[in-house]
């Protein structure tokens, strides 16, 4: 048995506060990492150190916690924020756009196996849906480089297995480009998977990149641009709703939402409703929430976003008995998770409940600190809470958010 250190009580005392949180035992999350119950109870009490740096990742993602968290280490935001990336990823999202539309240019990378590319494509898509922006964007450029040599050499099946990774790797490009405000470079990632998408001749790569199109548009509040393509998409998707699969239905489904968010924002309550209750309706024919096209759509993803659209007409009161509804605990997605905590937020921000507005802020930067201190929103709504400076809110820790967003920019 390793000996006791400060360090491994002080990481001890937060597996044990944020496995309490998630009302879980210490059975069941030793069970997660293959240990047993009493090396668990080791842990907690820092009679064992924990060091083995795979053990300490699986136990930040069973609890939903960051690692730097976990080890309780303070955020260095300036130092290591994923911009230093962003040239490097703007060469190779270039490069993808020549390479797609038939350009030639020297691969900058050996070329790789596919099965490993296919592993490369997932382990980014897990960090992007935990919210890992920072990592995703030193892991982005490689992999486009690799995707873009790999779309230079392939043919046949091959080339086709190649431009849908494209198209998933873009969608990782496009959020995460978003969160971090480069939304030109966010505009190439979706044109590239249109390309792709095109080049496959596959009407659901077609309709996922319209659906990634309108994530770009809705972030820049180009919402009626945002609305006319989705709806475009439902309607080349009809004729498959015949007899739809799940894929089918998780897009129709996820482009109902898009619509009904750009038609909240123009404050058109009778329209936003309506396209929810069509994405509702296509959420209890799956039954069950899905992942489709890294949509995460299904009858828990509805509901997030029936909070978001009541914020967006200015109904708070709306918006949190529907996210009293929820139950988050089975949402897969961090992301999502987190961004709901900020819409939470902004409904209690417009009830002039500030303490409550900044609880749910340190709930999502619980969850993904890297999330919420580079939102836009967050920053919008935090500006505004410390404007009206509530006693209530800087007790709960206003100050706190406020400096953590400024160490960001």
């Amino acid at each position: 048995m390793a000996e006791s250190t400060d360090a491994a009580i002080t990481i001890g005392s937060r597996i044990r506060r944020a496995r309490r949180t998630k009302k879980m035992s210490q059975a069941t999350l030793a069970g997660f990492v293959e240990r047993s119950e009493s090396w668990m109870r080791g842990i907690e009490a820092g009679r064992i150190n924990l060091d083995k740096h795979s053990v300490i990742d699986r136990l930040a993602s069973v609890l939903e916690v960051d690692v730097a968290w976990l080890l309780g280490q303070p955020f260095e935001f300036g130092q290591d924020n994923g911009h230093d990336a962003v040239p490097v990823l703007r060469r190779a999202l270039r490069r993808t756009s020549i390479t797609l539309s038939g350009g030639s240019v020297h691969p900058k990378t050996p070329r790789p196996l596919l099965t490993d590319l296919r592993a490369d494509v997932d382990r980014i898509t897990r960090r992007r849906q935990a919210a890992n922006l920072f990592e995703v964007m030193r892991q982005l450029p490689e992999l486009t480089e690799s995707l873009n040599t790999s779309a230079l050499l392939a043919s046949g099946v091959e080339r086709d297995v190649v431009d849908g990774l494209i198209i998933e790797t873009s969608h990782v490009a496009r959020t995460v480009l978003n969160q971090l405000g480069y939304h030109d470079l966010a505009w190439t990632a979706v044109e590239n998977a249109a390309t792709a998408a095109a080049r496959l001749g596959d009407p659901l790569m077609s309709a996922c990149s319209a659906w990634d199109r309108c994530g770009v548009l809705l972030h820049t509040d180009e919402d009626d641009e945002a609305f006319m393509i989705a709806e475009a998409a439902l309607a080349d998707l009809q004729d498959l709703m015949t007899a739809p699969t799940p894929q089918v239905l998780s897009l129709w489904g996820a482009l109902h939402l898009r619509c009904a968010v750009a038609s909240a924002r123009h404050h058109d309550a009778p329209t936003a409703w309506a396209y929810l209750a069509a994405a509702e309706a296509a959420a209890a024919r799956l039954g069950v929430d899905r992942n489709d096209f890294q949509t995460v759509f299904g009858p828990t993803n509805c509901g997030i976003h029936a909070t978001e659209i009541a914020v967006a007409l200015d109904q708070p009161d709306i918006a949190l008995k529907r996210h009293a509804g929820i139950d988050l605990t089975v949402l897969a997605s961090k992301e999502r998770h987190t961004r709901h905590r900020i819409e939470v937020a902004r409904a209690y921000g417009q009830l002039k409940r500030d303490a409550a507005a900044v609880d749910q802020l340190k709930r999502g930067a619980h969850l993904a600190p890297q999330y919420v201190y580079n939102h836009p929103t967050v920053r919008d709504l935090v500006d505004e809470l410390c404007h009206r400076a509530q006693p209530s809110a800087v007790d709960a820790g206003l100050g706190a958010i406020e400096r953590a967003i400024t160490r960001s920019t």
